[in-house]
């Protein structure tokens, strides 16, 4: 989708805009405010991750975690309602949402009155983060880590190579082993791998059960040396969706977060001044 077209009009090119990014995983969904700043995207303010299991529960979840990032948006300003959606790989086949995930997002969108301009895969966001902040692109195996899969996304220089998805078993060393074996790629596998989910001390565990790993025991894979593994934040998500769909929008080529509401959010008013 042409993100393009969403852009203010010429007429109001001197008033900011401010849109919504809401992250839809397995489990959470989490929220930000963001616009666009030159060629930069500002990150307004954001939620924390908002828990839910089953479909009733997903509306909820949302409202809970808008409720919580618009908290300090100046009444002098418009609320967004332009939503750009981050998902999951699995989420999405041949470029679109599939079918039953898209009608979760049209009951959000309904509930919520939210307009959706578009949507990005959290793998590939994460992968253009990345690239913004480090000048490089990415060298490196993404996981998504949830209650009953993992999601697996292999990315080298850049390139996306593909994604698997693997049901969890009781050794999350195992089920990143199998995954890295599907994908049957014989040069060396990147030596550094990226976890994100919303919830950041169950990373933490698989970090450290990942670092614990004597990899050259599994003669099935092959690293050129032992795997950095790093946590994503939850904040980093918000800023990978916001920057991809800045991106899309216009020629945004990096992301930062807006330092408070009093010195940084200022309304149209002041900036006028």
């Amino acid at each position: 989708m042409d993100l393009k077209k969403f852009l203010p009009k010429k007429d109001d090119a001197d008033k900011k805009e401010y849109f919504w990014s809401l992250i839809v995983e397995p489990g959470w969904v989490q929220a930000g405010i963001w616009r666009i700043e030159g060629e930069k995207a500002q990150i307004v303010l954001y939620s924390p991750p908002f828990s839910w299991e089953v479909e009733e529960d997903l509306v909820t979840a949302a409202d809970n975690a808008l409720s919580s990032a618009i908290q300090g948006f100046p009444d002098s300003l418009a609320e967004p309602q332009k939503t750009v959606f981050g998902v999951t790989s699995s989420w999405v086949s041949e470029g679109q949402i599939k079918a039953e995930y898209l009608s979760k997002i049209k009951v959000v969108c309904s509930e919520l009155s939210l307009t959706p301009i578009g949507f990005v895969v959290l793998p590939e966001a994460i992968a253009h983060l990345i690239k913004a902040e480090e000048g490089s692109p990415l060298n490196a195996v993404v996981l998504g880590v949830y209650k009953e899969i993992l999601e697996i996304t292999f990315f080298k220089l850049g390139s996306l190579l593909g994604t698997t998805e693997v049901s969890r078993s009781v050794s999350v060393v195992d089920d990143v082993a199998e995954g890295l074996v599907r994908f049957g790629v014989k040069d060396p596998i990147p030596s550094r791998i990226l976890l994100y989910n919303g919830r950041e001390g169950e990373l933490e565990e698989v970090r450290q059960s990942l670092l614990r790993v004597n990899w050259e025991d599994d003669t099935r894979l092959r690293f050129l040396h032992t795997p950095k593994v790093e946590i994503i934040e939850a904040r980093e998500k918000i800023f990978a969706v916001s920057l991809a769909g800045a991106s899309e929008m216009a020629s945004v080529t990096s992301v930062e977060s807006l330092k408070t509401e009093s010195d940084s959010l200022k309304t149209e008013e002041e900036e006028k001044e």
